[in-house]
């Protein structure tokens, strides 16, 4: 015989007040994670603490020094790029969120658009700050979102913050 009230499953009280991460955040968190890692402590001998961010396959990287740009296509070759400028020139670096982030997502694919301040105090003692624009995209892989293509520009030819 029918029941008159049907059961209704519904998420428990305790369990409907965690807030549920949304895609937006969890990329959010990915680039936060991506800008920390951009630091001579996190990366003094090597950029390894990138790699974990990092999507399988092919990567297109591309970091626009306004006369100069450079194209990497794995991580390999992004920090063949990287470590010899940041170990030539600096002491100590650091990376930091300039802006809003602005966040679009999809199934899939999600694109984050940003400015940082990168900050490093040259062998000299001098210190020296500019403002880049980052655009990246991320993709889903293995249920993490994972960086697959990034452009970053220097300010204005370098021209400091």
């Amino acid at each position: 015989m029918p029941r008159a009230n049907p059961i209704v499953l519904t998420t428990p009280p305790l369990l409907a007040m965690v807030p549920q991460r949304t895609p937006e955040a969890a990329v959010h968190a990915r680039v936060d994670a991506w800008v920390d890692a951009w630091s001579s402590e996190a990366c003094p001998n090597d950029m390894e603490a990138l790699r974990p961010l990092l999507g399988a396959g092919r990567l297109n990287m591309m970091s626009d020094f306004g006369s100069d740009i450079a194209v990497s296509d794995s991580f390999n070759s992004y920090q063949s790029v990287w470590m010899p400028v940041l170990q030539d020139t600096f002491r100590s670096w650091q990376l930091a969120i300039a802006s809003d982030v602005e966040i679009r997502t999809s199934a899939s694919l999600a694109s984050a658009a940003y400015f940082t301040l990168f900050e490093g105090e040259t062998h000299e003692g001098t210190t020296m700050v500019q403002r880049q624009a980052v655009s990246a995209v991320w993709e889903m892989q293995s249920g993490e979102w994972r960086l697959v293509q990034e452009h970053t520009s220097v300010d204005s030819e370098g021209r400091m913050a």
